[in-house]
């Protein structure tokens, strides 16, 4: 087990068992609306705050109130799994692949309050139960012994996030039961990523688990790696490349559970923006139509794509959605971006982030405009 590897995979327990620690810089204290500096003028009600992951700001703002919830995916086990399929495609298990060519590992939903079971057809978690959860798999990680011989798969992330520091543990936890090697590499970019690809193939790679940052544009160097290589997707999918098989949930779904949370928490109505990294990986395109369907709520389809630019209205006028805010995986312009959406619609009722990083820094922005909720009482 390297340093490094030791390093970010105990901070990552410790921060877990904490739980009070947010893993994002900077979220200040949790003044609930009375954190901003004075204002004159009529009062800004609270803004909810529903996101996508689970980032330790998000999870302590559910454990206190301040946060409504968060649908969380399983990084660990797209990590696990990823390492575990393409060992037993290496050895030509006729069950490494299903025939669907689709892992489903379902997204759950992680609210406060423990007496729910279910929510929109996804498994609840109560806010601790999934901290304990998280901090066991990753002590699990860390105490696993990294082999130093045998093949040697590569798990390939489309960016760098607290997220992706999860999936690595499930990777490399999977790699040290079997007795072989990964490389886990997060690119900052397409040309990065591809580049990586590059490289992996020049020197010999006995698989590659990959989630493409943008597939429509990588199908060159996507059936490249899958003459060469096993190959397989995970997170998000390339459904039209030679892959072998896609792990990890059905996003279209999971925004759609995403946009019942949000009705649920705004009841009487109201207007929402969407925070979310870019749009052109097929996960980002699939879950942010399910959360515009389910906050809208229509019917199911899964094909639709509204375009982010534009103002939606629910057919009964209740809820309107006033676009879809991109970053590019770049931290200053996704708070630029919240900041923003305050300023230019102080009569916002909620802010949905769509990628881990994103709720912490609306929760930031709204605590520097003491706009976030109050914490409630245990």
């Amino acid at each position: 087990m390297t340093a490094n590897r030791t390093f970010a995979i105990r901070h990552l327990v410790a921060v877990a068992l904490l739980g009070g620690v947010a893993w994002t810089a900077g979220c200040g204290s949790r003044q609930g609306g009375g954190g901003g500096a004075a204002r004159s003028g009529p009062r800004l009600e609270p803004v909810r705050v529903i996101a996508f992951d689970e980032s330790q700001a998000v999870l302590q703002g559910i454990a206190d109130g301040t946060v409504v919830g968060t649908v969380v995916q399983n990084p660990f086990q797209y990590g696990t799994r990823s390492i575990q399929t393409l060992h037993a495609l290496r050895q030509d298990s006729p069950n490494a692949v299903p025939k669907s060519r689709f892992v489903n590992i379902p997204a759950r939903v992680v609210l406060r309050d423990a007496a729910r079971q279910e929510f929109a057809g996804a498994e609840v978690v109560p806010v601790e139960a999934f901290r304990a959860e998280l901090a066991a798999l990753l002590a699990a990680a860390a105490a696993a012994p990294a082999a130093t011989a045998g093949p040697e798969y590569a798990f390939i992330t489309n960016g760098v996030a607290d997220f992706w520091t999860i999936a690595r543990a499930g990777a490399e936890k999977a790699a040290a039961d079997l007795g072989v090697r990964v490389a886990v590499i997060m690119p900052a970019s397409i040309t990065d990523q591809t580049r990586k690809i590059e490289d992996l193939l020049t020197r010999g790679s006995d698989g590659i688990a990959i989630s493409p940052i943008n597939p429509a544009n990588q199908g060159e160097i996507l059936a490249k790696a899958a003459a060469a290589t096993n190959l397989i997707t995970h997170d998000s999918d390339a459904p039209d490349s030679p892959r072998q098989v896609y792990i990890g949930m059905d996003n279209y779904e999971a925004g759609m559970v995403c946009g019942k949370l949000v009705r649920e928490a705004l009841p009487e109505g109201g207007k929402v923006m969407l925070f979310i990294g870019r749009l052109d990986q097929d996960n980002a395109q699939r879950r942010r139509q399910g959360c515009i369907d389910g906050i809208l709520g229509r019917d199911p389809d899964p094909t639709r794509r509204d375009d982010p630019g534009i103002v939606l209205t629910s057919v009964e006028k209740k809820y309107e959605i006033l676009g879809t805010m991109t970053d590019q995986f770049d931290r200053a312009k996704a708070k630029a971006n919240a900041e923003d959406a305050l300023l230019r619609h102080p009569d916002i009722a909620a802010m949905v982030g769509l990628f881990v990083y994103n709720p912490p820094l609306i929760i930031e922005a709204l605590e520097r405009a003491g706009r976030l909720p109050p914490p409630v009482a245990p």
